[in-house]
């Protein structure tokens, strides 16, 4: 199946890029942001014209041809780029200079090109080749501390897995197939024991680089069905426990850092461990809260984590150890930061506690002990949200001279932070 609007939304993206990286920093911005503005504007509306959704094409014989994908992947559109303005919008530009906005399109472009074409090769091609990109953009960024060559071991391994995988299911083995896919998928999901990449590629990488490169497995939305209906029952269970435990022990060191990037790289480590969990439960409600869960935690971490990168363009390096800043002097900043950490942790009326929900409840029957475990580990993330917080925003009276929100990161994170509400308190237009 080939879906026009996605295939419209990547041209963009690709067409932006080359522009992008050979503008200067300030028109690099403008013209990202007006490229992410149409994106997302072309994922939201046309949706609502039923001549749109309606249309399909059969032609030729064998392929199908819609404007939108069906189900949970018009979602994605969506969520991918809202979130892929959130990042272009506030990547601070010195440390996101026009080649690596450029590279940040593109690695959009690769989340969303697998809604344009349905099928396992691509995806496969797909999966390689965000990796590259970030790998390209590490090697490029070299300062002596061999991020990009630590990047490489893990993800050479992880795309080899998922190419294994794709092609055995092609020949006929899809049960060891999508083991295959599985063990890949773990490792881009930075789980346990194989998440020794992420906490260093979240300290020293471009946050917006760290925010893109996440977005890239929600178009693995698209393919969940066909790697869940191959996996055997004891992998699967397997798979949960792993996503189960990387959930509580990354919570649990996330909460201790004084570091906050180290403790946003244990947030989003726990968060991901979470939706493998659900994914691995095997249970329809489980599995619809891992769906929901992603959704959500590619908007709220996106704010999340590009507020926490505003903040440090404008102050500096940052600690946890000694609070400072003064929430009076940034409101908007500091009110962005709270709203998006409390939706990612599943905060009541936030877009992510619906999914959180259905997560925990699903795990009761299949799970009757570990859905305890599940439960502790939102909430220690939640203290770890309010702790960065208070000790960025609520410990000193005096102003060092740093800006609220400029209008274009308020522009892009307002229209975040309203979907979040909204889906915290309509739950059903996710």
């Amino acid at each position: 199946m080939i879906a026009l609007a996605p295939s419209l939304v990547t041209a963009l993206l690709l067409c932006a890029s080359s522009v992008v990286a050979r503008a200067d920093p300030h028109t690099a911005r403008r013209v990202a942001v007006y490229c992410a503005s149409a994106t997302a504007v072309l994922s939201i509306g046309l949706p609502l014209i039923p001549a749109v959704t309606s249309f399909a094409l059969r032609w030729p014989p064998g392929l199908t041809v819609v404007v939108l994908p069906d189900g949970t992947a018009r979602n994605v559109l969506v969520t991918t780029c809202a979130a892929g303005l959130l990042v272009v919008a506030m990547s601070p530009l010195a440390s996101h200079p026009p080649a690596t906005l450029a590279r940040i399109l593109r690695i959009l472009a690769v989340s969303t090109g697998y809604l344009a074409v349905r099928h396992a090769v691509p995806a496969a091609v797909l999966w390689a080749l965000s990796a590259w990109l970030v790998w390209s953009e590490l090697r490029e960024r070299d300062e002596g501390d061999g991020l990009h060559r630590l990047f490489a071991a893990y993800h050479l391994p992880s795309v080899l897995l998922f190419g294994a995988g794709t092609a055995l299911t092609a020949i006929g083995a899809p049960t060891v197939g999508a083991v295959a896919m599985a063990l890949g998928v773990l490792i881009r999901f930075a789980a346990l024991p194989v998440h020794g990449w992420y906490p260093r590629f979240v300290e020293r990488a471009p946050l917006g680089l760290v925010v893109a490169f996440g977005a890239v497995p929600i178009g693995m939305l698209t393919h969940l069905d066909s790697l869940t209906a191959w996996l055997p029952a004891p992998p699967a269970h397997g798979l949960a426990l792993i996503g189960g435990l990387t959930a509580v022990v990354a919570a649990l060191f996330g909460v201790v850092q004084n570091a906050p990037r180290r403790a946003l790289a244990y947030l989003r480590m726990s968060q991901m461990g979470l939706i493998v969990f659900g994914v691995g439960g095997e249970s329809p409600i489980s599995v619809s809260g891992a769906v929901l869960t992603w959704q959500v935690s590619v908007l709220a971490l996106s704010g999340f984590t590009m507020t926490l990168a505003a903040l440090e363009a404008r102050r500096g390096p940052l600690t946890l150890a000694t609070p400072g800043g003064n929430l009076t002097h940034t409101p908007q900043l500091a009110g962005a930061f709270l709203l998006c950490g409390l939706a990612t942790v599943g905060f009541p009326l936030s877009g992510g506690f619906a999914g959180e929900h259905l997560l925990v409840h699903g795990s009761v029957a299949r799970f009757p002990l570990f859905w305890i475990a599940l439960t502790v580990a939102v909430g220690i993330n939640g203290m770890t949200v309010m702790r960065c917080f208070f000790a960025l925003f609520g410990g000193s009276r005096t102003h060092h001279g740093e800006r609220d929100l400029l209008p274009v990161e308020a522009y892009a994170l307002t229209l975040v932070v309203g979907a979040l509400l909204i889906g915290g308190v309509l739950p059903g237009v996710h």
